[in-house]
């Protein structure tokens, strides 16, 4: 590979950085780090970055809105996009599928697999993906208001929705009951997650088909 061309490594955890810009060293390529969103946003302005690696959770920034960020920023620049995480529910994935993300990828991932889809990336066409215009993550204050917009039709296909597990634990039983009777009539799923604030909830869509590498099975020793 060129030395000229510039990946960015975008993950909270230092070691994780590390340990990726380890595994890609074969490929000669310039790499640049990030702890966060803010900081990775201002290096796709800056710099030439062909490929960029993100954890899908991110302080302070969902790195879905930082995928959604790098599509939009400048719909004619070819930045191939990686999501890479610990996370290996659909609904994760479909959420970083959704926002424009080329491929995903479930933490740890060995060297060879990392290296092949950078590399596949960064050799085949770019085929940029537009994000879906109705979103791949939308917020409502709470729970209640996610599904009375499902109910009433104003959130369109929606698969999953995804709100704090403090708060959900702290629900008395007949509620939880409630809200799950009314997400089965609209045939929404419910799931917690400690990740997740406590103050919003997330509503998760369904993907659309996806091109290239986005269509392939993730490689993870969770998944032998």
């Amino acid at each position: 590979m060129s030395r000229q061309q510039t990946i960015l490594l975008v993950d909270p955890d230092d070691r994780a950085r590390s340990l990726l810009a380890t595994q890609l060293e074969p490929l000669e390529l310039r790499v640049l780090q990030a702890p966060d969103g803010a900081t990775a946003s201002a290096f796709l302005k800056d710099a030439a970055v062909r490929v960029m690696v993100t954890e899908l959770y991110l302080p302070v920034q969902e790195a879905a809105c930082l995928v959604e960020e790098a599509r939009r920023a400048d719909p004619g620049r070819e930045v191939r996009i990686i999501a890479h995480t610990h996370r290996s529910l659909d609904a994760d994935r479909e959420w970083a599928l959704r926002a424009g993300a080329d491929a995903y990828l479930i933490k740890p991932t060995r060297a060879p697999r990392v290296r092949y889809v950078v590399g596949r990336l960064l050799s085949s066409p770019s085929v940029v993906p537009t994000p879906s215009s109705s979103g791949p993550l939308l917020r409502r204050d709470s729970l209640d208001a996610a599904l009375a917009d499902i109910e009433h039709g104003r959130l369109g296909q929606s698969s999953c929705i995804v709100f704090g597990r403090a708060w959900w634990q702290s629900l008395p039983a007949s509620e939880r009951v409630r809200y799950r009777s009314r997400a089965r009539a609209v045939h929404v799923s419910l799931r917690s997650d400690s990740q997740i604030g406590n103050h919003y909830v997330e509503v998760r869509g369904r993907v659309r088909p996806d091109l290239g590498l986005a269509t392939e099975q993730p490689e993870s020793p969770y998944r032998r």
